[in-house]
């Protein structure tokens, strides 16, 4: 069975980053054993991150995150550097 993607990003000229960020992919989870829908919403303007990952045969949400983007911490770039 395939499974197709879809992102976007839109930015403004005088900016570099994205304002917002958007993106639904087939993602494996190694603890179920197979791959789930992974829907990620970064919304810089309204300060927001959305993320949810649900089952595609049952359509069960197995985890969903929705919280002010200047509290979503220890993720990506944000992570803390191991020591040397």
């Amino acid at each position: 069975m395939m499974r197709g993607g879809i992102g976007l990003k839109a930015k403004r000229i005088s900016e570099k980053r994205p304002f917002i960020e958007s993106r639904t992919i087939p993602n494996y989870s190694h603890n179920k054993n197979k791959f789930v829908d992974l829907l990620r919403v970064i919304n810089r303007d309204s300060n927001l991150y959305f993320e949810q990952v649900t089952d595609y045969e049952s359509g069960e949400i197995i985890h969903k995150c929705e919280e002010p983007l200047s509290q979503h911490q220890g993720h990506g770039s944000a992570k803390r550097l191991k020591p040397a």
